[in-house]
């Protein structure tokens, strides 16, 4: 009997002994599944923080662009539209959002800044000293919308004076009316897997008293492109 004892007793040792093994493995497979979980979790939750920072760039864009004001400058040989624009960045005059109040109108500038940042540029009309036509952005108040940009491509949708053809086009200056279109194109720095959807938006022109808008041109009246 004792013998068979320690028979038994042996073969219990041993079935512990893989029963523990196959624990640990088990353990460890459930442990590397909770930190594929947390990582999974973690990128889902930065994906989900980028494409909110991407919907509210677009939000503040649009919400600006299309609320554009085309006031008419009269120094060129002329009238034109006070909307300058080209590939890498865009100038325009729109009301001022309540966070610029008591302003009434702000002059606004879009461009990526050479540490990668999709910025808006934004001066308000109570900043008398500062002229809105000068080179640089000293004393306007800089909006970051987005880091990690590695490149900006703004294009304008309109014809041209002495063309009957509605195009793209890469520049938008010295022209007798705002553009019918705006497309904004961002992309991001290799490794960033945020994606912009083409932001495409149609100007609704808040015209003043010095610039009437033809509805059959889309210029200002007495504009002879």
């Amino acid at each position: 009997m004792s013998v068979q004892r320690q028979k038994d007793a042996g073969f219990t040792l041993v079935e512990l002994l893989v029963s523990l093994a196959i624990v640990a493995v088990l353990s460890g497979m459930v442990l590397a599944g909770v930190q594929l979980g947390f990582q999974t979790a973690a990128q889902a939750r930065a994906r989900g923080e980028g494409n909110a920072a991407i919907i509210t760039a677009q939000t503040v864009l649009r919400d600006r662009i299309e609320a554009l004001v085309p006031g008419t400058r009269f120094e060129f040989t002329r009238p034109i539209a006070d909307v300058r624009g080209d590939a890498a960045r865009l100038s325009f005059f729109a009301p001022a959002a309540s966070a610029e109040r008591p302003a009434s109108l702000t002059r606004y500038r879009l461009a990526r800044s050479g540490e990668g940042q999709l910025v808006l540029y934004a001066l308000a009309d109570t900043k008398a000293r500062i002229d809105p036509y000068a080179p640089g952005t000293a004393g306007w108040t800089p909006q970051v919308l987005l880091t990690n940009v590695e490149r900006l491509e703004i294009a304008y949708f309109g014809t041209l004076p002495g063309e009957a053809a509605r195009d793209w086009r890469s520049r938008w200056i010295e022209r007798g009316n705002p553009p019918e279109l705006v497309r904004i194109r961002v992309t991001f720095f290799e490794g960033d897997r945020r994606q912009w959807p083409d932001l495409v938006i149609r100007p609704v022109p808040n015209v003043n008293a010095a610039c009437t808008i033809d509805p059959a041109t889309g210029q200002c009246s007495g504009d002879a492109a």
